[in-house]
């Protein structure tokens, strides 16, 4: 699964992206920082601290869902997420030095 984040670093390279309505030049890529929470922190880089979350570069307009989905947490498990603190839609746009905390959904009753 970490296969997948490195393809994503991949297309961030300097001459890739079409730029953000945020105002991110084209092909920039946006630095952001990953957090893997309770159960999800056994999916964290094996140099990373599970306490700390872990840089991760996209091409800027890459939306949270699809940064989520690249993610090495399991196909198909329930999560909630958040970007910088607050719960935000999958098509939220990611910008340079925002934080997507993952969370593994929470059962009981």
């Amino acid at each position: 699964m970490r296969r997948a984040l490195a393809g994503l670093r991949t297309m961030s390279g300097p001459d890739r992206g079409p730029g953000s309505a945020q105002g991110d030049p084209p092909g920039k890529a946006v630095e952001i920082t990953v957090r893997l929470l309770a159960s999800y922190r056994q999916y964290l880089p094996a140099d990373h601290d599970e306490r700390a979350g872990y840089a991760v570069r996209v091409v800027p307009g890459t939306p949270a869902g699809q940064l989520l989905h690249e993610l090495p947490i399991p196909a198909g498990d329930g999560y909630t997420f958040f970007v910088n603190g607050r719960h935000a839609d999958r098509d939220q746009v990611l910008r340079e030095g925002d934080v997507l905390s993952v969370f593994p959904a929470v059962g009981g009753g």
